[in-house]
């Protein structure tokens, strides 16, 4: 199309988008970096069956649709995708989108992000935690259903016997169950809305999801909280315990403890986590938040955990200090505002 022509010369991938999600104008950028030939093999076609292979549009966190991300806005926005080229290789990429035409059509800046390290983390950092959420969600509708059965035989089962101690018993056993899975499924909130956060709940909350586990490794989780309002988003607030009280655990042999202190000092929340582990070395300390790092000696988890909680608490305008050394265990001190 004629009014497109200046893009021509672009390094950068521009791609123009109709209301139907139909590809009107590809640049020879964009055709090549998706691995075709011709303009005439993306031209007409839907954008996300081009790029993504999918038979309907990018949705969810990972992948926000610029369409439809510019209707709500009403404005220009900017997503990170994973696009994937004719031959089906994984290209990640950062997109720029503007609308035009009275907001008809869209045009889109496309930018590979291969060689950009810190948009490369935060993607996958938000492609962690989405999973993180669509696991816990998938477990907790999972038993949901056979937890539900169970209720209605016991009450099947109450009515032609009688109420006697061991139908006492299971109606504990799945009062605790469906508990678990309520607060399983705080972990799969996606709305990024804040409100008045009961922070004391919350970390209960997950100090009980961790317990089971706690006591398999043999150690023994203390705790001493206050009652600490402030304005956030709970989930955040519990994967910042989670991630904080798991390292925890893993750093500790049997028989040590596991403390996890929460008080609110001026307009701050203050949460401590302190271990009787082995310590961090002095030259690790500064790298024990980058993404993926384990250490020399850790073996367990993603090493995405205290990169989570750096993001998280970066985002509240947070702080979080560490006291570590090797033999003595570690101190995770983590400063919110409460407003």
């Amino acid at each position: 199309m004629g009014e497109f022509e200046v893009f021509e010369k672009f390094k950068e991938q521009v791609v123009v988008i109709d209301k139907d999600y139909k590809i009107v104008y590809a640049n020879e950028s964009y055709v090549k970096e998706n691995g075709y030939r011709s303009k005439e093999e993306v031209v007409g076609k839907p954008c996300y069956l081009v790029s993504h292979k999918r038979d309907e549009p990018c949705d969810g966190e990972c992948h926000p649709c610029p369409l439809k991300e510019i209707q709500k806005r009403k404005g220009a926005v900017s997503v990170v995708h994973t696009h994937y080229t004719h031959d089906n290789k994984e290209v990640h990429v950062e997109i720029c989108a503007f609308p035009i035409e009275e907001g008809r059509k869209i045009i889109q800046f496309i930018k590979n992000i291969k060689n950009d390290k810190e948009k490369f983390y935060l993607f996958s950092l938000s492609q962690k935690l989405s999973s993180v959420g669509y696991l816990a969600l998938g477990v907790a509708h999972q038993l949901n259903t056979p937890l539900a059965t169970i209720s209605l035989a016991l009450e099947e089962l109450e009515k032609k016997c009688g109420s006697c101690e061991e139908i006492e018993v299971i109606k504990n056993a799945l009062i605790s169950c469906k508990n678990t899975v309520d607060k399983l499924l705080l972990f799969a909130r996606k709305d990024n809305n804040k409100d008045l956060v009961d922070t004391k709940k919350a970390v209960e909350d997950v100090l009980e999801l961790l317990r089971v586990y706690a006591k398999e490794r043999g150690v023994i989780i203390e705790k001493e909280l206050e009652s600490v309002y402030m304005f956030g988003n709970e989930t955040d607030i519990r994967h910042v315990v989670l991630n904080l009280v798991l390292n925890a655990i893993q750093a500790s042999d049997r028989g040590k403890k596991v403390r996890v202190f929460l008080k609110k000092e001026g307009e701050e929340l203050i949460l401590i986590v302190e271990d009787e582990g082995k310590g961090i070395p002095p030259e690790e300390v500064d790298k024990i938040f980058l993404p993926f790092y384990h250490g020399k000696d850790k073996r367990e988890g993603s090493g995405l955990g205290l990169a989570i909680v750096n993001d998280i608490v970066k985002s509240y305008g947070g702080k979080i200090n560490l006291r570590s050394a090797p033999g003595k265990g570690s101190i995770f001190e983590v400063h919110l505002p409460l407003s």
